[in-house]
C-alpha cells in the first residue's frame, strides 16, 4: 500500500501504481486545489495522524476530494490527471479517471441583479396602477392625494372626480312652454348627488316624443351647458348635493307631445 501527501495541505491519499501511471503522477487535491505531483510525495507508511485540514474536513462530514486537472475552471493542454477522491483522516483513497468538475455555485452576482430586476418591476406596476386606479385610490385613502397630484403634476394628468352614475339622480322634471315665449320649451330639473363624496357632473340626454312615444328629436347636455357660469365644474357635484337645472328650448318646428330625460357619463 502506498500513500501520496498533498505538499500545500498536507492531505494523504492513497494510490496504485497503475493510477500514478496514467498521468505521469499528477493529481489535483479536492481540498485546496494544489496541482502536485503524487511521486513527489509517495510515501510507502500509512501516515501516522491526520492532518488539522484532515480533521477538520472529516468532523464535518464532507471529506476533501481531488479532481480531473482538465477542469473547466483551469484548463490544461496535457492529459488530466486522475480524479482524487479525498480521504477521511488516516485512510485516504484515489479513484480512478474521472473528469466529472463540480457544480457551479450560482452567483450571487447574478442573484443580487436578478432581486433589483424584479423589485424595478414590481416598483413600476405599482406606479402603473396608481395612474390607472388614481381616482379610486383617492377615494379609498384620502391621505394619498398630495403624492397623487404631484405624481399628476409630472406625468401632466390630473385626478378624476368620480363617475358613479349610480349615486346620481332625477328628483324631479318637467317641460312646459314658456309662458313669455311660445316657441321655447322650458325643462327644469333636481339632480342629485346621493354618493358621500363629490363627484362629476353627468350629462343630460333630452328626447321629445310624439303621442305614441317615438322620438322626434334628441339633444345631450354637458355639464356647461346647464351649470352657470360661476360653478365650479372642476370642482364636482358636491356629497349628497342638489342641483337645480332650467335649461330653454327652441322646439318650434317639433309637435312634441312628451319628453324623456336620461343622465349618464360618456
Amino acid at each position: 500500500m502506498m500513500f501520496t501527501r498533498c505538499p500545500s495541505c498536507g492531505t494523504a491519499f492513497r494510490v496504485t501504481p497503475e493510477q500514478l501511471k496514467a498521468r505521469a503522477g499528477k493529481v489535483r487535491c479536492g481540498h485546496c486545489n494544489a496541482v502536485f505531483n503524487a511521486l513527489d510525495t509517495l510515501e510507502d507508511a500509512q501516515p501516522a495522524a491526520p492532518t488539522a485540514a484532515e480533521s477538520i474536513a472529516a468532523t464535518a462530514g464532507q471529506p476533501p476530494r481531488a479532481v480531473a486537472e482538465n477542469t473547466p475552471a483551469e484548463p490544461v493542454e496535457e492529459p488530466a490527471p486522475p480524479a482524487v477522491t479525498g480521504p477521511e483522516a488516516e485512510s485516504g483513497e484515489i479513484s480512478g479517471g474521472t473528469d466529472a468538475a463540480p457544480q457551479a455555485r450560482p452567483s450571487r452576482r447574478r442573484a443580487f441583479a436578478w432581486s433589483l430586476a424584479t423589485l424595478a418591476m414590481l416598483a413600476l406596476l405599482g406606479a402603473q396602477a396608481a395612474y390607472v386606479f388614481r381616482a379610486e385610490l383617492v377615494l379609498l385613502e384620502p391621505d394619498l392625494r398630495p403624492a397623487l397630484e404631484e405624481m399628476c403634476a409630472a406625468l401632466d394628468c390630473d385626478i378624476p372626480l368620480p363617475h358613479k352614475a349610480e349615486l346620481v339622480s332625477i328628483e324631479t322634471s318637467d317641460l312646459h312652454p314658456d309662458p313669455k315665449q311660445k316657441n321655447l320649451l322650458v325643462l327644469a330639473a333636481t339632480l342629485k348627488n346621493r354618493a358621500p363624496f363629490a363627484q362629476a357632473y353627468p350629462h343630460l340626454e333630452l328626447t321629445l316624443t310624439d303621442t305614441r312615444d317615438q322620438p322626434l328629436a334628441r339633444r345631450v347636455f354637458a355639464p356647461a351647458d346647464y351649470l352657470a357660469q360661476e360653478a365650479g365644474i372642476k370642482a364636482g357635484f358636491a356629497a349628497n348635493g342638489d342641483l337645480a337645472v332650467n335649461l330653454w328650448l327652441d322646439a318650434a318646428s317639433v309637435a312634441a307631445t312628451g319628453y324623456r330625460l336620461y343622465l349618464f357619463y360618456p
